[in-house]
């Protein structure tokens, strides 16, 4: 697949760069500039609930949401930096291309729909992202590095549904981006941020549960326990200081066991009216599949209420180690996580090190 999709994103943009950029009136670049000084950063652990944030959000008609995750400062960022300038939004142009057509590895497909005889929105969306990239980098090249991401959301933006009055913010889901949070807030003084976070021992499973050797298992436990130590410190750090004019911390399980009152919070949060549209899950506006990777096969466009309860999957150790990584934190968040004993906290140390 992905052998096809190289040349396919090439020959899409060398046409989008054979028409040239998409005409964009002076009224649209004002609104589209004022749409990209107020992003919304979904964050939070792989596995804790960031897919399903993402996809409670992306059909209101106030947000122009990413259908794949963002990854600009993990992904896209470094190798940016190793490309001449003129060969930044070829890169960019071609990655994106990829993802609307195929963003996941499974359904939905051709998130901007089919290419026909006479019009191909992958086209359109290139010429789009030539017009916003140049309307944005004089606006946003200096105070904002990330400003190529927010081109890409108004090029989407703009094939997808349009630049209208309505469209007042763009948002983008990148597990882990709560530890770039001031630098997020400094390029963009006006960003929201939606840190989810869920039960840690729930997450290690899940991850656990994605290894399919015992040496990947090993690798992928000590990401996901410092990962955990940085997203519940930060969560603790961020509640403690009091910023909820920018920073909403949404537990994974509140979601699910109080979805309405909880999307009415955040509807609140981000200044957007509480539509009945958020409690059905889309990826570009595209039924979602379920948000949980042990009901893969459950019926599209629902969320799935059967994944909060604490796993059994764990060893005593697992466990063990878990709560010395986030322990404290957590407890301070409501999850019950069990004290690690001083000569169990002992011998993790010897054994694995500080997490």
């Amino acid at each position: 697949m992905s052998r096809a999709a190289i040349p396919w994103s090439e020959a899409i943009w060398a046409h989008a760069q054979a028409s040239g950029p998409l005409a964009v009136t002076d009224a649209e670049i004002a609104l589209g500039v004022a749409i990209a000084s107020r992003p919304v950063f979904i964050c939070g652990v792989h596995r804790s609930g960031t897919t399903l944030m993402r996809n409670l959000l992306d059909s209101h008609p106030a947000l122009a949401v990413l259908p794949s995750e963002g990854t600009f400062a993990t992904s896209f960022e470094p190798k940016m930096r190793e490309l001449g300038r003129d060969q930044r939004l070829s890169f960019v142009a071609c990655e994106w291309l990829r993802r609307l057509a195929n963003p996941t590895n499974q359904a939905p497909y051709w998130l901007l729909g089919r290419t026909t005889g006479s019009h191909s929105p992958y086209v359109a969306f290139g010429r789009a992202l030539m017009a916003w990239w140049n309307a944005l980098e004089s606006r946003f090249g200096r105070d904002a590095p990330s400003w190529p991401l927010a081109a890409v959301a108004l090029a989407y933006a703009q094939v997808h549904s349009g630049i209208s009055a309505g469209l007042r913010m763009w948002v983008e889901k990148t597990p882990t981006n709560e530890r770039l949070l001031e630098r997020l807030w400094r390029e963009f003084p006006e960003g929201k941020v939606i840190h989810v976070v869920r039960d840690p021992t729930a997450v290690f499973a899940s991850n656990k549960a994605s290894s399919s050797s015992w040496r990947e298992r090993a690798r992928l436990a000590d990401r996901v326990l410092r990962d955990l130590d940085v997203s519940f410190r930060t969560a603790q750090e961020q509640r403690r200081a009091g910023t909820s004019a920018r920073y909403q911390l949404v537990r994974f399980e509140d979601l699910l066991e109080n979805t309405e009152a909880t999307l009415g919070r955040l509807a609140t949060f981000l200044d957007i009216e509480a539509l009945p549209v958020l409690m059905c899950p889309s990826i570009a506006g595209l039924e979602a599949v379920s948000n949980s990777s042990y009901a893969a096969d459950g019926p599209p466009g629902r969320i799935e209420y059967s994944v909060s309860g604490r796993p059994r999957s764990l060893t005593r150790l697992e466990c063990a180690r878990v709560a010395m990584a986030c322990g404290e934190a957590a407890a301070d968040l409501g999850y019950n996580i069990d004290r690690v004993a001083p000569w169990r906290r002992t011998f993790l140390r010897f054994t694995f090190g500080s997490r």
